[in-house]
């Protein structure tokens, strides 16, 4: 079944419209019409089978069959990635979404290459939440990750500091840091942790100095292997390792979806 995404804003009546670039791509891209079923998701843990009712080159109207709601694991994961260059951003952003991460953070750090002035921000954001979306829309994620900066590391710790529920790690090449894998595994399960947090730097690494910053915020410093990893290498495996001990520890309310259909 085809996949299309559709804010919960526009979703939420039994009845209702896809937007003009989804409309068209299910129309001419795709030449589904009226009594073709599709998938919807709305970004925020529902999933929706809809049947088409009309369709025109910009316009699709489709009917609700049926529409789960999927708890959102917890503990959550949170990525802060520095700002990377071009693909190298593409593939994390799409990459956190494949992996479920519930918040993303991205950081204006010391040896930042990438840059975002001021009037590129509103351009820059639209396209990656396009990447989330469409990321979403290829996994079935039916979650897309909270977007956060870019921001300064001061900024994120301010934030970081209201959430008193959350552990907070920060890659590091410094020697004699323990693997993510062996402090996880040495942390209590019964830990009750609401996010468990990964920071990973830019092309040169955090600074020296913001190390520092993220020990005296709590941060425990950890190290993903003996080998060199690229920035965008180095937060896919971060985050892999995080969701899959997370799984092991998801005590969300109700892990299966609920569901409802509409006649």
């Amino acid at each position: 079944m085809h996949r299309f995404f559709s804010p919960p804003d526009r979703c939420s009546s039994s009845v209702f419209s896809l937007s003009e670039s989804e409309a068209r791509h299910a129309s001419q891209v795709l030449r589904l019409g009226p009594g073709d079923h599709l998938e919807i998701l709305d970004g925020q843990g529902g999933l929706i089978e809809a049947e088409i009712l009309a369709s025109s080159r910009k316009s699709v109207e489709v009917q609700v069959v049926r529409r789960q709601t999927v708890p959102r694991p917890q503990p959550g994961v949170v990525l802060l990635q520095a700002l990377l260059k071009g693909k190298a951003l593409e593939t994390v952003l799409e990459k956190s979404v494949e992996l479920g991460v519930e918040q993303l953070v991205l950081l204006d750090t010391d040896h930042c290459v990438a840059q975002v002035p001021p009037a590129e921000a509103a351009r820059k954001r639209s396209v990656w939440t396009q990447t989330l979306i469409e990321a979403a829309k290829q996994s079935r994620n039916p979650w897309l990750p909270e977007l956060l900066g870019p921001m300064s590391l001061a900024q994120a710790f301010q934030q970081w500091s209201d959430s008193s529920a959350a552990r907070l790690f920060v890659a590091s090449l410094e020697p004699g840091v323990p693997t993510l894998g062996r402090v996880l595994h040495s942390t209590a399960t019964n830990t009750p942790f609401r996010r468990l947090a990964v920071a990973i730097g830019p092309e040169g690494d955090f600074s020296p100095s913001e190390l520092a910053n993220f020990r005296s915020a709590g941060a425990v410093p950890i190290s993903l292997g003996s080998l060199i990893l690229r920035a965008e290498t180095a937060a896919i495996a971060a985050v892999a390792i995080l969701a899959d001990h997370a799984r092991g520890l998801d005590h969300a309310p109700d892990s299966s979806a609920t569901a409802s259909t509409t006649s």
